[in-house]
């Protein structure tokens, strides 16, 4: 799994909780999952005393079955916490994303490595996958419209690297093609949209090179977007 690249591990794992949660698989598998994905035995918390404690990922379902509402993700990034506090996002590491377990409560990995659960408040929101599947297939027919009209140069062979080695993996078997296809789409997309920041340019023109930049930001964060919507049919 380190060698490829995949959807950020926070998306996966919410999939497994919601779908648990809405009875598409058993708990037994969403725990068998989740410990496949974070490769990790348990999930971590800290005492009071600040010792680290350990309790089996089937302990998470349980909670998350008795919350009020689905889990969601956030993919926190620079301009754009994603509902994240401050103090939250100086401790973790941000690839592999955030599942809000509850307004309340937080599973993390943590930059030492291990998956934490936290309690922390947090603004996490559910997006709604036809919406934001809707909005990013506007938004990809725009950019391609304006960049293809702007005079763009780059190394294009990071990206295609990057693509071929995609994988979506370890996706609950209930998820309908339609879902699937979004969630591998917005991934795909937001590979390309990072990769061309970095690896294309305006050359003759600053002005158009700020517009290129601000075209492939907001692909970024439409596909983004897609990948919080982890509440799916």
């Amino acid at each position: 799994m380190s060698e490829q690249i995949a959807l950020p591990s926070a998306v996966v794992i919410a999939l497994w909780l919601n779908a648990a949660r809405s009875g598409a698989v058993s708990k037994t598998d969403a725990a068998n999952a989740v410990e496949v994905i974070t490769e990790q035995f348990g999930m971590l918390s800290e005492g009071p005393d600040g010792t680290v404690n350990s309790s089996p990922w089937q302990d998470l379902v349980d909670v998350v079955l008795q919350e009020s509402t689905p889990v969601a993700v956030a993919l926190p990034v620079d301009g754009d916490p994603a509902g994240i506090p401050s103090q939250v996002l100086t401790q973790i590491d941000r690839d592999f994303g955030v599942v809000a377990i509850s307004n309340s409560a937080l599973l993390v990995k943590r930059r030492g490595g291990s998956w934490f659960m936290i309690q922390s408040t947090n603004k996490v929101v559910h997006h709604d996958l036809n919406q934001t599947r809707r909005i990013l297939l506007e938004q990809i027919e725009l950019a391609s419209k304006q960049l293809s009209a702007s005079e763009l140069t780059g190394e294009q062979s990071h990206i295609r690297a990057a693509l071929e080695a995609f994988r979506s993996i370890h996706l609950p078997p209930h998820l309908s093609k339609r879902s699937t296809d979004a969630l591998e789409m917005a991934a795909r997309v937001l590979i390309v949209a990072k990769g061309a920041i970095s690896d294309s340019i305006a050359i003759h023109s600053p002005s158009l090179d700020r517009s290129r930049i601000a075209i492939l930001e907001k692909l970024a964060l439409e596909s983004r977007y897609v990948l919080q919507s982890v509440v799916t049919n």
